[in-house]
């Protein structure tokens, strides 16, 4: 996919590549759903899901050439993803969630994935800033995009991150009955904390026009926060207290 944006000869070869991994990679959560049960969601089983969904994103954002790069590095990280399926831990049948807390799980890995992406896109734009301050632009490779056209999908991707983090918290606080007895309290308040960090990145965006190294450590910093959030909360209940919540 990477060599496609200087070679479109490979274009096709790519995609075929591309659709067999991602279809190989949802037969292979699909084997661990039945095997393991329907939601059986552990630390690593939530990254390869992560990693599918990475991927099916990185093909969208490969229909544009020029945004291939951003979609190669997706599909890099959802090969690791892809790698960890089925080698997390099965759970006992009744600390599984029912469907209000998959919807919220589905909600929030769509969230995670359109955000990680943002966070992708960020270092990216940190290293063509970093270039061009060293007057270095010359040496970089004609497949990288410009830094507008990088900019413009790092907030496209911010804003719907955004809106499906908001319907993910809103689902988890009307499903999720007792956030202490089930030790999610620290899993909200560091969610919390990345939406009010997104919300106040997008509408510094649309106010003041807030771009550059400010918009990046920003976005670096929200997801940060929110994969503290998630993947810390599940490797401390599941590792440290062994229980497990989804």
């Amino acid at each position: 996919m990477l060599r496609s944006v200087a070679n479109p000869r490979l274009s096709p070869l790519a995609w075929v590549l591309a659709l067999t991994a991602i279809l190989a990679h949802s037969d292979a959560i699909v084997r661990m759903m039945r095997i393991a049960g329907p939601v059986s969601i552990s630390l690593l089983e939530a990254m390869s899901m992560l990693g599918w969904t990475l991927a099916a994103l990185a093909c969208f954002i490969c229909m544009e050439r020029r945004h291939r790069v951003l979609g190669a590095i997706l599909l890099a990280c959802a090969a690791f993803g892809a790698a960890v399926t089925d080698r997390g831990r099965a759970y006992p049948a009744e600390n599984m969630p029912g469907w209000e807390l998959t919807t919220h799980i589905v909600l929030s890995m769509g969230a995670a994935a359109l955000l990680f992406a943002a966070a992708v896109t960020a270092l990216l734009l940190l290293f063509l800033d970093r270039r061009l301050h060293t007057r270095r632009l010359v040496d970089l490779p004609s497949i990288l995009p410009p830094i507008d056209a990088l900019e413009k999908v790092m907030f496209r991707l911010i804003g719907a991150g955004f809106v499906l983090l908001s319907v993910a918290l809103l689902t988890g606080f009307v499903f999720v009955t007792n956030l202490f007895e089930q030790h999610l309290i620290h899993k909200t308040v560091l969610s919390l904390a990345a939406w009010v960090i997104f919300g106040i990145l997008l509408m510094g965006r649309y106010r003041y026009g807030w771009r550059g190294r400010s918009a990046v450590r920003l976005t670096l910093t929200g997801f940060a926060t929110l994969a503290l959030a998630y993947f810390g909360s599940k490797f401390v209940l599941e590792t440290l207290l062994g229980r497990h919540y989804g």
